[in-house]
């Protein structure tokens, strides 16, 4: 499996085992994941929702991010898509 291909596996299982309604979810590409969910987006740590992986380029982060979009999720709108850091979060 491609790196790609993993990534997006690990957050499809992660998403299904919430309800897998991704127009539920919010995903966006950011340098630091966790600063984006737990600072800016006050995501709550242990009881929300929220994944987040590193891809090795914008370029699969980018696809990734795409491929979620596609399947329903929503954008981040202050993503810049040039980082590496792909995150969702269930949006409540």
């Amino acid at each position: 499996m491609s790196e790609e291909d993993v990534i997006k596996a690990e957050i499809t299982e992660y998403v299904s085992g919430w309800g897998g309604k991704y127009s539920e979810w919010r995903v966006g590409i950011t340098r630091d994941a966790r600063q984006r969910l737990f600072g800016d987006y006050r995501i709550n740590e242990k009881s929300d929702g929220w994944i987040y992986r590193t891809a090795s380029s914008t370029d699969i982060a980018r696809k990734i991010g795409m491929y979620f979009i596609d399947l329903g999720a929503k954008s981040d709108p202050t993503v810049v898509n040039e980082d590496t850091g792909i995150y969702l979060y269930k949006m409540s």
